[in-house]
């Protein structure tokens, strides 16, 4: 193990961080508030630490293979969030380190769960950094670093592979691991520079700006304590439209941007995707329709509330768990699946629960039909065995990983009801769970244990399991 070079990369990424932080220290400088200086000494320790690491290693062998990428993968987010959180803790806001750990860690994995009780009492500047987080994490910190990591004289390709290993559905860009980077943030920028332009006619630049980094990263921090409740219908409209398009995979925009729309149109997840928020949408929608709601105010907050957990983004303008039970069960479900692979979303993603919703009936086909070949299609080519065993490991693993975070949480004092509506929030980083952290509470009251739980099932969702989970094999560690 190249831990010399491990060091040096953390070195470059923290260094990077420090520059991050200069933002919110100019947005704090702009509105002349008390947040300055701790987020100015964040970011001065951040350049310290992450400086002296790069820098004392900088002769170290660029020799490395898929292990260092995958020790550097699993371990830049930890770094990244408890350096994320220092802002909180040094201006007192959140003095608890679990507290202000499981906020920066919320941000960076774009899960938009919060503490917080009083949102709106945070200064403009950390106010920014949450939302920065997001639009950070949302891209990918190691995807928005490929392109500058040649900068400090390393390399990137073990690391990509590393960080995207288990995103085998969304595939690359361009042949160039730089050159996917940079689509990648160009489609990203595109996708937050036109969600702030239409969020301006109903909210403050600077709002529009922090709502835009929440939400094309599929984040769901707000600078309001309703969320997107406390705008306009147009906003509402406006969010359902940038969260639908931030789940959507980054590869069909690249389609659209070279003209190749028959792939968009016959793409079977993004269809899928469709299909599963219209049915949604419109069983809630009849249930709300039921209990009086107006038509149009059924139709937005059915679809909204849809939109916002399927895309894993956790806005909110209303209370669901007050619905009948039926309805927010379908919620609760939905936050299961998630977004599309390639996307800024989280959950299973919608190319695996496809997948398996499709090998049902050739499972029945091949009992009937014993020695037929039947094989399950995506995008009209047959999915080999391979990636279906992978599949169905990958969901396993999803349900025991969520199942122990349930099992975790009410060690740690939470009703089943709140730790099964808690675990999925963070492992799917959807937001909002249910009870004590639905829509009109947070994690708040959980205890120090449930928190950094929280936070490891939000590490363990944004990386998609194996990445974390090979740091804990055995034979990771043996010599080869």
């Amino acid at each position: 193990m190249n831990i010399r070079f491990i060091l040096y990369v953390l070195g470059a990424l923290l260094f990077i961080e420090g520059g991050l932080l200069l933002l919110p220290v100019i947005v704090a400088l702009l509105y002349g508030e008390h947040d300055l200086l701790p987020i100015l000494y964040s970011s001065a320790i951040a350049f310290a630490i992450g400086g002296t690491f790069w820098y004392v290693n900088r002769s170290c062998s660029k020799e490395i293979s898929k292990r260092e990428g995958f020790v550097i993968v699993g371990t830049v987010w930890i770094v990244y969030a408890f350096f994320g959180s220092l802002p909180f803790l040094l201006s007192g806001y959140i003095p608890s380190v679990a507290d202000a750990f499981f906020e920066a860690m919320s941000g960076f994995t774009t899960t938009g769960s919060t503490i917080l009780g009083d949102i709106e009492a945070l200064p403009h500047g950390l106010l920014f950094w949450r939302a920065f987080m997001h639009f950070t994490g949302g891209i990918g910190i190691l995807v928005l670093c490929i392109a500058v990591l040649p900068i400090f004289g390393m390399g990137s390709m073990m690391i990509y592979q590393a960080e995207t290993s288990n995103a085998s559905f969304g595939g690359k860009l361009s042949p160039r691991i730089e050159d996917t980077a940079k689509h990648i943030f160009r489609i990203y920028l595109i996708l937050t520079v036109s969600c702030t332009l239409l969020y301006l006619p109903d909210m403050s630049f600077f709002d529009s700006v922090c709502h835009a980094f929440s939400t094309t990263a599929t984040g769901g921090f707000s600078t309001k304590n309703a969320s997107m409740g406390a705008y306009s219908v147009y906003s509402q409209y406006i969010t359902i439209l940038f969260m639908l398009l931030g789940s959507t995979s980054f590869i069909l925009f690249f389609y659209i941007w070279k003209r190749e729309f028959k792939k968009v149109i016959h793409n079977d997840e993004f269809r899928f995707y469709l299909l599963i928020i219209l049915v949604a949408s419109v069983f809630i929608g009849a249930g709300l329709l039921l209990h009086h709601y107006g038509v149009e105010r059924a139709i937005r907050e059915s679809l909204f509330s849809v939109a916002s957990i399927i895309s894993t983004t956790g806005y909110i303008i209303n209370d669901y768990t007050l619905w009948s039970p039926p309805l927010w069960f379908i919620i609760f479900l939905i936050a299961f699946i998630g977004g599309c692979a390639g996307s800024t979303a989280g959950g299973l993603k919608v190319v695996r629960f496809m997948l398996l919703f499709r090998m049902i009936p050739v499972q029945i086909k091949k009992i009937i039909h014993q020695n037929a070949i039947i094989q399950v299609k995506l995008n009209r080519q047959n999915v080999s065995e391979d990636r279906m065993f992978r599949t169905l490991a990958f969901f396993m693993i999803f349900l025991c990983v969520y199942t122990t975070g349930v099992f975790v949480l009410m060690i740690c004092g939470l009703n089943f009801t709140s730790a099964a509506g808690a675990s999925i929030a963070c492992l799917a980083n959807s937001g909002p769970g249910l009870e004590l952290t639905g829509p009109a509470g947070n994690f708040g009251d959980l205890s120090a244990g449930g928190k950094w739980a929280c936070s490891f099932l939000m590490l363990f969702g944004r990386l998609e399991l194996y990445s974390i989970l090979i740091l804990f094999s055995p034979s990771f560690w043996r010599k080869q």
